[in-house]
């Protein structure tokens, strides 16, 4: 058979097959900001996603929030080609209990194409009689100032309206003057109506008030004047948000230059009367109702038929194209003239709102791009590691994945953007991050482990400046004590942003504290159904810059793959400040380590001190030192360490941002433990935190560091907790919190304290235990010690200890046996109680920790000592008392024994 003729029906075939089917696929995210009425036409589309450059027009689809669209799809023929359109109805992203969404500036809409019926805009020409009554809303809203609200006026799970608009005060120099402007306002007759959102922040005491019935005083009176003439006071209690809506004749209002004064009157405190009350209250929008003359060329936003549903619409159109009304009905309804510069349109619903535009209005999106990530909405295999990452950080965090990929641990990158268009719609927000690990613990081939969100946060997405001490912290009292921690002077971030949203890479989660909303990255962890204790391990680097990356990632891996031998592995640093609670939960915690092994030095401020020089010094030179953690309790703050009595004036009383920069620590990176207020609120847009200064440092600071977004009271045992559960050995440092916080009942500590750095890091504590026993001597006291190993050849370090863990000498031996007897040093014969001991042998990387009581024995004969000292010397080694890191690489480990 001829070639040509057997091509000729399989060609005839290929014809047959729509082209559809191999040529249109993929998906479109399109951001818009403002309401209104939107198009993109073919040629947007494909340059952003060529999968969809071939699709028949009945395919395409439109969703929200996963809900479909209308669509008005403007094609010449069955197919979706170049010169074709579709238009839409987009809609402004609000909050949940907000106009402003609190984690998106942009809504998102998601463009596809599939077989199947699809949510269309109807067409409706013009009919119907009579004339309907048509009105318009105004919603006029700032962003301002930000509060903090406590728990009880927001629960777990809600996203109340921190942001308002201004602070009213009965101290107020002038009262508070809004000028706003209605237009198209139909003043001739009928009503309108002012919806007024405030909020108070001060509340009078309730104990005087139930006292005396004739002191009775509301909290809040605000006095309001429209125009010049007065209209009802507005009263209330309490710290809730309230909302009054105010009718008037829409005479009193004009289309342009309304004035609206607001005043926070004094009022005498009626069991007091030389005193003011305090009221604070905060003004969050005012939103507008009113008739509509119907003149669209006022350019006054959407119409709403307000009477007289069956009429039709006559509207004042110009002298130019007549828009079309698309309505939020689904319907888009066409004009027919009916007079000079009028228009007709069919009759529309009350209440649904109408918004006009001819094909030159139409809006464009602010940002287009294809869909991200369908790999991870069903993988085929589990991960233990998670690592979600900005796209601008992806590259700067791989090295670290390979790393732990090398290590065992099957490791997942994923870019944020993918996050939210597989897990929230295409919408930014940290429920993507939680669908992400809820989905990947319950649904994925095996369970995650670890989290680590790469990028930082930020609460104020929508400002370019912010002044930290002028915001409406009313809830933060310490910022109102002069002189106290909010008074000092803090540090801003070295990269600071053009936008304050620039910060928020990785958006976190905000509970609502007793003291206010705080950053909480443990949401993230906590999937086991309603339980807010963590099962997944979660970490972050607050970093914004690939270099910030690198430095977190080098310092990271040489931790892991270079271990450091040395003294420093077994020590520990405690710093409180002058409280004597703190004091003494420190020596407990050091006292329970001491019997491992750990020696602990301890920094504690006396009241007694003026000058905080000596406190710093004995920081600065330990951790220089190396420490394998160190531990601070106490009052502290965002920039700031407490370790002396309160002098601003001097400034002598604080560890800062500064004293962590000028650390020389290199390699001997201790995991810090900051045990206080707000020393890691890594949600500030601005204003860096010790907590994150010694992550962030290059070579040196901190290889992790644990701490408080916001105010809090410190547990000593959950400080306690969580040391034991880190100084496990082989324990990695995220998973030694998540039992840590499983074990603990205080949510607020739970939720607030969050790890800054990999919780996948094993801390390089010593790997084995060693066995010491005194040998009560009479002539010659010694301890007799046993490094479990067949063979050892390094240096030993030895400290004699007082009572009270004061060190009374220490010393350095060079060893050449697993087993040896040291003497107790004839200076310290009468005064040490206790020893620790640290080996460590270089050819092997190995290294043991031990030590005991020099505890006489009550006279037991000389044979029975003898024989004792006899059986502990020669008992075999015991491999039993090694401990290997659970995800450890034994290269520099040497030969399992």
């Amino acid at each position: 058979m001829p070639i040509k003729t057997f091509l000729r029906p399989l060609a005839t075939i290929l014809a047959l097959v729509p082209l559809a089917a191999s040529a249109c696929e993929g998906e479109l995210h399109i951001e818009l900001e403002q309401a209104g009425v939107y198009a993109l036409d073919h040629a947007a589309i494909v340059a952003a996603q060529p999968g969809l450059a071939d699709c028949a027009a009945d395919d395409l689809w439109l969703r929200e929030a996963g809900k479909d669209v209308p669509l008005h799809v403007v094609a010449r023929g069955a197919r979706f080609a170049d010169g074709d359109r579709i238009e839409w109805i987009g809609r402004r992203l609000h909050g949940p209990e907000s106009w402003f969404d609190p984690y998106s500036v942009n809504n998102v809409y998601v463009l596809g194409a599939s077989a199947g019926p699809h949510a269309r805009m109807r067409v409706a020409e013009a009919h119907g009689e009579g004339r309907a009554t048509l009105e318009r809303r105004v919603h006029l809203e700032q962003e301002n100032l930000m509060i903090r609200l406590d728990q009880t006026q927001q629960k777990p799970g809600e996203e109340p309206d921190v942001w308002q608009w201004a602070k009213l005060t009965h101290v107020d120099p002038q009262p508070f003057e809004l000028r706003f402007d209605l237009a198209d306002l139909d003043a001739r007759g009928g009503e309108a109506r002012l919806a007024l959102a405030f909020r108070g922040l001060s509340e009078l005491p309730r104990s005087r008030k139930g006292k005396d019935t004739s002191a009775a005083i509301d909290d809040h009176v605000l006095e309001l004047v429209l125009n010049g003439t007065p209209l009802a006071a507005q009263q209330w209690n309490g710290r809730d948000e309230v909302r009054r809506e105010i009718v008037l004749p829409a005479a009193r209002l004009k289309a342009r230059d309304n004035v609206l004064v607001m005043r926070v009157p004094k009022r005498a405190l009626p069991w007091a009367p030389s005193q003011t009350a305090v009221d604070v209250v905060m003004f969050n929008y005012l939103e507008a109702r009113y008739p509509a003359a119907g003149d669209l060329e006022a350019n006054a936003g959407p119409l709403s038929v307000r009477a007289d549903a069956g009429a039709a619409l006559q509207l004042a159109t110009g002298n130019g194209e007549a828009p079309a009304l698309y309505g939020e009905d689904g319907v888009l309804r066409l004009p027919r003239a009916a007079g000079a510069r009028r228009h007709a349109y069919a009759p529309a619903p009350a209440g649904v709102e109408l918004l006009p535009a001819t094909a030159a209005t139409l809006a464009r999106p602010v940002f287009l791009r294809p869909v991200h990530g369908a790999q991870w909405r069903a993988p085929t295999q589990g991960y233990d590691y998670l690592v979600v990452a900005h796209p601008r950080l992806l590259d700067a965090i791989q090295p670290l994945a390979d790393f732990h990929r090398q290590r065992g641990l099957s490791v997942a990158v994923l870019d944020i953007d993918s996050v939210y268009d597989q897990y929230n719609n295409g919408i930014t927000h940290p429920q993507a991050i939680r669908n992400l690990v809820d989905a990947a613990w319950h649904r994925w081939p095996s369970k995650p482990r670890f989290l680590l969100l790469v990028g930082d946060s930020s609460f104020d997405i929508r400002h370019e400046t912010y002044n930290d001490l002028a915001y409406a912290k009313w809830t933060d009292r310490e910022l109102l004590y002069p002189g106290h921690f909010g008074a000092v002077p803090g540090g801003t971030y070295a990269n600071a942003p053009k936008k304050l949203a620039d910060r928020n890479l990785i958006p976190t989660w905000q509970y609502p504290s007793p003291e206010g909303q705080s950053a909480s990255d443990n949401w993230f962890g906590a999937v086991d159904g309603d339980d807010w204790h963590p099962v997944v391990a979660v970490g972050r680097f607050p970093v914004v810059e690939p270099e910030e990356v690198t430095a977190i990632v080098d310092k990271t891996i040489a931790y892991l793959s270079k271990p450091q031998l040395g003294a420093w592995r077994r020590d520990v640093m405690f710093i409180a400040d002058e409280i004597e609670t703190f004091q003494r939960a420190s020596d407990e915690i050091a006292g329970a380590l001491g019997k491992e092994g750990f020696l602990a030095d301890k920094v504690y401020a006396k009241p007694d001190i003026t000058e905080n020089a000596v406190h710093q010094r004995a920081i600065h030179d330990g951790i220089d030192a190396g420490r394998l953690l160190v531990h601070f309790i106490g009052h502290g703050g965002r920039y700031i360490w407490r370790t002396g009595p309160p002098d601003l004036r001097k400034n002598n009383d604080l560890f800062t941002l500064d004293d962590v920069s000028k650390l020389g620590n290199g390699a001997r990176l201790p995991m810090v433990l900051s045990m206080t207020c707000y020393s890691a609120p890594f949600d500030n847009p601005t204003e860096d935190s010790i907590g994150e200064r010694f992550l962030r440092e290059k070579d040196k600071g901190a290889i992790a560091v644990f701490a408080a977004s916001w105010r809090n009271s410190p547990s000593p045992a959950f400080s306690k907790d969580v040391i034991a559960q880190l100084l496990e050995p082989g324990a990695t440092i995220g998973e030694a919190i998540v039992r840590a916080k499983q074990r603990s009942t205080d949510r607020v500590l739970v939720e607030m304290y969050n790890l800054l750095g990999d919780p996948a890091v094993v801390l390089e504590r010593p790997h084995d235990a060693l066995v010491a026993t005194f040998d009560d001597d009479r002539w010659n006291p010694g301890v007799l010690v046993d490094l479990g190993q067949s063979a050892f050849g390094g240096e030993v370090a030895v400290d004699w200890l007082a009572a009270d863990g004061t060190r009374l000498a220490s010393s350095t031996h060079r060893v050449h046996e697993p087993r040896f007897r040291l003497p107790v040093p004839a200076a310290v014969a009468g005064e040490a109680t206790q020893v620790r001991i640290y080996a460590a042998a270089p050819a092997s990387g190995r290294d043991a920790v031990g030590g005991t009581d020099l505890v006489r024995a009550s006279s037991p004969s000389l044979v029975a000592r003898f024989a004792a000292a006899w059986k502990q010397w020669w008992r075999p080694a015991n491999p039993s008392k090694r401990h290997d890191d659970t995800i450890a690489i034994l290269d520099f480990d040497g030969p399992a024994r």
